[in-house]
């Protein structure tokens, strides 16, 4: 129990420290009800806020979601929607992309070993692509559970990705998560940068 206190804090710190939890989740009231883990074909792991090379992020990820001790019970037949956003588009201090949609895949399962499985693409994944010169980017996996018997055929499409498709800056994932009654459950980050 107390692991899974220490990677709970753990989480929320890193996604505080980097300002996550103020740019793209908008509420201080996120507890990870898990360890989201995501990890690129060259073995390169996405760690809370670690820096990879655009180059090595330009594959989709295997992802992975371990339930904390305490925060369950998941079932097989939950259905998880998996994104990945950029809320620095084109960079920190200009927000007129932000927050850009890299990938939604949604209906998906867990699988053994949390492995996350199955699913529907509802937006291709998109590599980082950070303008040159404009620092360090936040790139965002955020895992959410579909409320009961919900799947992805009555969610909000998404039009476009910079904006998630709304069409103000500094809008995203968590207006579409909150129209789709989302609950956000787990959440990791890279850093990448195009010198």
């Amino acid at each position: 129990m107390f692991h899974s206190l220490d990677a709970a804090k753990a989480s929320i710190e890193g996604l505080t420290k980097h300002g996550i939890v103020k740019d793209v989740l908008k509420s201080t009231s996120f507890k990870p009800a898990g360890v989201l883990s995501a990890e690129y074909p060259n073995h390169q792991a996405v760690a809370m806020g670690n820096t990879l090379p655009v180059s090595g992020t330009q594959e989709k990820p295997t992802v992975q979601f371990t339930p904390m001790e305490g925060y369950g019970p998941f079932s097989t037949s939950d259905l998880l929607t998996l994104v990945l956003t950029d809320p620095d588009a084109p960079s920190r201090t200009d927000k007129k992309w932000s927050e850009y949609c890299h990938y939604i895949e949604s209906d998906i399962k867990m699988g053994k070993g949390g492995l996350l499985e199955g699913g529907k693409v509802l937006q291709p994944y998109v590599g980082p692509g950070p303008p040159k010169g404009t620092g360090p980017h936040r790139y965002v996996f955020l895992l959410y559970q579909q409320p009961s018997g919900v799947t992805c055929s009555s969610f909000t499409p998404i039009q476009d990705r910079p904006n998630w498709g709304y069409g103000s800056p500094a809008t995203g994932v968590d207006k579409w998560a909150s129209e789709n009654k989302l609950k956000l459950v787990g959440a990791n980050f890279f850093l990448a940068e195009n010198k």
